[in-house]
């Protein structure tokens, strides 16, 4: 249902850029876009078998991906990600999971992560920051780009896909319009593209 969405990126793309993939689950976006473009691939995704499962993949595609597994947030420290409802943590490749542990009842299992302020990360891994990002974190967008406040500031940091969880955005009192006056007051133009009964995404683009 992202495929609208993934070829709009792909075309966009640069053989020179760095890509940050930030919930990159088992690898779709990273192993494509490494495969394809063929630029600097970081992929960040905390869940550790979806980890486990994104590392065979780039793997068996012979993609060139750096792979951490934290969670990109507006501070450093530990985090409690829930689980979706029904899904057991050796499920590879399961989506929905959430630093929002209040969304699910409190009967959904929860699993401690890492989580790095994206500013401090590059920063302190010394790995070079990106120039794109593509962001789906289920409902923490605006927590990843606070943490990416700086980097995003750059000139050479020109593009971002943000997926929207919308219901999960408002019950951190935000909105889909913060999300876009961030992006702007960052330098960035935006526009809002849905994908028909999938999601919403804003896409922040800054001049050539």
């Amino acid at each position: 249902p992202e495929r609208p969405i993934l070829e709009d990126l792909l075309s966009e793309l640069r053989s020179d850029d760095i890509f940050y993939d930030i919930g990159a689950n088992i690898g779709l976006y990273s192993c494509l876009v490494a495969s394809i473009v063929d630029p600097t691939v970081v992929a960040f995704e905390p869940h550790p078998k979806n980890a486990d499962r994104l590392a065979q993949n780039v793997s068996l595609n012979n993609s060139d991906v750096s792979i951490q597994r934290v969670a990109i947030a507006a501070s450093s420290g530990r985090a409690q990600m829930q689980l979706s409802p029904g899904f057991e943590l050796d499920r590879v490749g399961s989506a929905g999971h959430t630093l929002l542990t209040e969304y699910y009842d409190e009967d959904s299992e929860v699993i401690s992560v890492e989580k790095r302020r994206g500013d401090e990360f590059v920063t302190k891994e010394e790995i070079p920051p990106p120039t794109v990002l593509k962001i789906d974190t289920e409902g923490t967008e605006m927590d990843v780009l606070e943490g990416f406040a700086s980097i995003l500031a750059r000139p050479e940091c020109r593009l971002v896909y943000c997926e929207i969880h919308e219901d999960r955005l408002r019950s951190q009192q935000y909105s889909v319009s913060d999300v876009s006056a961030f992006l702007r007051s960052h330098g960035f133009s935006v526009e809002k593209r849905s994908v028909e009964d999938y999601a919403v995404f804003v896409r922040g683009k800054k001049p050539d």
